[in-house]
């Protein structure tokens, strides 16, 4: 060891080249020869001067006069490695002889007719231009991944597209090609405006049309379209994606080839020769605060339909900016703003579809919550009896899960809650001490955030409880909701159409407090929701839905709730569920189905389980519809029901009946009969029969569940416990809406008349 430290401290004490012209190594290859490690003799005596003093060698150069005389080195052994390589052919004119008659490689020759690309500068400049490019294409890459929502034209550099020219200009559109999630290729055109901003003089307006000149609408020059637009101003989105420039649509529809020949030749296949074809219009839900087109995958729902659609989705405005009640909105005239921005949209669809190849008198107009609520009120809209168009309505069928007109309740504009939250949130905007006749300038003035913020604020204040704020009221002749929907619906003022209509097995699970553990809280929640309520209306709830801690409660509820969930979790949800949606969605298929000059009606129940709380919860069936594949590709049980529910609906939405053409006994295709309702003393035994899907299956329930797959569709009759049920909530939905004006009137079941007193 010793030894080697002596060699190593020798060699660094080697000068890095001599005045002789050798090099370095050439002294540490003699050093080697001489050192103690060496076969040789033993080291010799250092060197001495005239004096007999040591003869020291010379100081070490500087480091950078080192690093200098190394890279030589380099060069030297690569000129040599050169000459190897190209052999000694004297005649070379890169070579030199040497007065001794040795040769040399001209270096400084070879270099100078050497490419500039292949010169060291070059080399290194070329290096940073590779990196340069390699960083821009991934930085770009990356940025359209990021916002590839929010991109316009350079998105198109990364996707097949398309374009399809309407009344208002042409428009860029993607193409999504066949794959595991998409059965067929379709085309997407998303963001198309099919209104005026809302912002600024517009804002509290009804939807203004486009304002385009001709030159604009018979414009060649494509307008993008290969993003989701704004989506309407609400609580909980942190301003992403947001704007008042918000009323814009989703257009999904098949693609039928990269060619005119080619697409012409499978519409033919298809046997659509001329044919134009059927559209479904999605309405959102969201309770009428949030939500937008895009919460429903409906590319996955055409891509995965029987017969070929069109499918168009939309955004309306919600929160304060769609729905403002109060005596001061009602005096302006700008009541239920949002259910107007639909009508916008279904006039559009009216004057628009063909061009997409879409049959206007073929349309379909499909809504989940708050959007089958708003599908509701739109039949009572459009009824001959409210005169709100001259001509046709602008669809002829209806899908509506989980809501119904007569869902919760629907108040005048002026009712003391509905003023309570308005001058909350005229408070948080800054506004609660400005005089009538400046109200609405104010607020039109105001920043968006503002308002936003307030909106957010007072849906917070009031969500839990039930008593929601801004929501659809009735406006009166000649209005959306001209009167109480209970009313409307009971006199046949309703639009006579087909409608395919259901619910879930635990509709109130997302809305009901799950912590509940005493007894009293059903009274407590049902009271606080619909206050005209009496002490034997709550008597009688606590019969129907017993306390799940009691035996005849155990019997009932018997899946226990997950942890942290209160023990009367499932009490609540039963009640909830049958006051708000099973109930009103029962009743609109019983009024619809007996009613003179009825249409066909077709109801059906989800009953699905999935996480967090273990039922079929509200909303539970949206991507099932849609046949989404990144919800339930790795559920097999799921997919099949997927099958049996998009197979039902498409071919209700093309032809008004969702069973198949030809009986078969696959359980995907159910042949699915008309509702009779079981509510009539002339009920036969067919009576009350729906379609059942996903029942047994808990795949979506992960470890909690025993994935079972269950059963895809089948026919059952509704209990006698359900029928008991929706009777108690029919009789009592007056005095739900009765919150209207305090006044109303019911007559129940058994002749007592009942006064909605607050």
């Amino acid at each position: 060891m010793k030894a080697r430290r002596q060699s190593r401290q020798s060699w660094q004490e080697l000068p890095v080249s001599s005045t002789n012209g050798s090099s370095a190594f050439d002294h540490l290859q003699q050093h080697s020869l001489n050192s103690p490690n060496s076969l040789n003799s033993p080291r010799p005596r250092p060197p001495a001067d005239s004096a007999g003093e040591p003869k020291l060698p010379p100081p070490l150069p500087s480091w950078p006069q080192r690093v200098r005389d190394i890279t030589k080195i380099r060069r030297r052994h690569h000129n040599a490695k050169d000459e190897l390589e190209e052999g000694a052919n004297l005649d070379s004119p890169d070579r030199d002889i040497t007065p001794d008659g040795h040769a040399t490689v001209n270096m400084a020759a070879r270099r100078s007719r050497r490419p500039r690309f292949l010169q060291p500068a070059s080399r290194i400049r070329r290096g940073i231009l590779f990196v340069a490019i390699i960083t821009a294409i991934t930085l770009i890459v990356l940025f359209s991944w990021l916002y590839r929502d929010q991109l316009g034209p350079f998105d198109g550099l990364f996707k097949k597209t398309t374009s399809v020219k309407l009344t208002q200009g042409t428009y860029l559109g993607e193409v999504t090609q066949k794959s595991d999630k998409y059965l067929r290729a379709i085309q997407m055109f998303r963001g198309i405006p099919y209104a005026q901003t809302t912002a600024g003089a517009n804002r509290f307006r009804p939807p203004q049309p486009l304002n385009l000149t001709a030159a604009q609408a018979q414009s060649d020059k494509a307008q993008h379209a290969l993003a989701f637009g704004n989506i309407c101003p609400q609580p909980g989105g942190g301003g992403s994606g947001q704007g008042e420039d918000c009323l814009n649509l989703n257009i999904y529809r098949p693609h039928f080839g990269d060619d005119p020949e080619s697409s012409l030749a499978e519409m033919a296949k298809l046997g659509l020769d001329g044919k134009k074809i059927p559209v479904v219009v999605y309405v959102h839900g969201g309770g009428f605060n949030t939500g937008s087109g895009k919460e429903r995958n409906m590319g996955s729902f055409v891509s995965w339909s029987e017969t070929p659609i069109i499918a168009i989705s939309f955004n309306y405005r919600v929160g304060a900016f769609g729905f403002l009640p109060s005596a001061m909105t009602e005096k302006e005239g700008l009541l239920n703003l949002g259910l107007k921005d639909q009508q916008c949209l279904f006039e559009w669809v009216r004057n628009n579809v063909a061009d997409l190849g879409g049959d206007p008198d073929n349309v379909t107009i499909m809504g989940l919550s708050a959007g089958s609520h708003s599908i509701g009120h739109q039949l009572i809209s459009y009824a001959p009896a409210n005169k709100l168009t001259s001509g046709p309505p602008p669809f002829q069928k209806a899908i509506m899960e989980s809501g119904a007109a007569t869902a919760r309740s629907v108040f005048a504009p002026s009712v003391p809650l509905y003023e309570q939250q308005f001058q909350e949130f005229l408070m948080h905007c800054g506004l609660d001490s400005v005089p009538d006749d400046k109200l609405f300038e104010q607020l039109r003035a105001l920043p968006l955030g503002t308002i936003s913020s307030a909106s957010g604020y007072t849906w917070n204040r009031w969500s839990s409880s039930l008593r929601w704020p801004f929501q659809p009221v009735i406006d009166g002749p000649g209005g959306i909701i001209p009167d109480l929907p209970i009313k409307s619906w009971a006199k046949g003022n309703v639009l006579r159409i087909p409608i395919l209509t259901g619910f879930n097995t635990n509709e109130g699970s997302v809305f009901v407090p799950t912590k509940a553990s005493d007894s009293s809280a059903l009274r407590r929640l049902m009271s606080s929701i619909i206050p005209a309520l009496n002490q034997t209306d709550l008597d009688t709830l606590n019969k129907m839905y017993p306390d799940p801690t009691t035996s005849e409660g155990k019997k009932l509820y018997s899946y226990q709730p997950p942890s942290g969930i209160g023990s009367q979790f499932w009490r609540l949800d039963d009640a909830y569920a049958h006051y708000a949606y099973i109930c009103p969605v029962l009743q609109t298929a019983h009024l619809a189905s007996t009613a003179k000059n009825a249409s066909p009606v077709y109801t059906y129940h989800y009953a699905a389980r999935s996480k967090p709380y273990g039922g079929a919860d509200h909303g539970d069936e949206a991507p099932i519809v849609a046949h989404d594949m990144d919800v339930i590709g790795k559920y097999p049980g799921l997919v099949r029901t997927a099958e049996a529910m998009t197979g039902a609906w498409t071919r209700f939405a093309a032809t008004g009946d969702p069973s198949p053409a030809r009986s078969s006994d696959d359980k995907t295709k159910l042949s699915w009969p008309k509702f009779v309702s079981p509510f009539t003393t002339s009920a036969s035994g067919d009576a009350g029969k729906v379609a059942l899907f996903g029942s047994g299956n808990d795949e979506r329930m992960g470890a909690r569940g025993r994935q079972s797959q269950g059963v895809p569709a089948q026919l059952v009759a509704l209990t006698e416990r359900e029928k008991e049920e929706c009777r108690f909530w029919w009789d009592r939905v007056v005095l739900s809406e009765g919150y209207a004006n305090g006044t109303a009137t019911v007559t129940l079941s058994d002749g007592k008349v009942v006064k909605a007193n607050l």
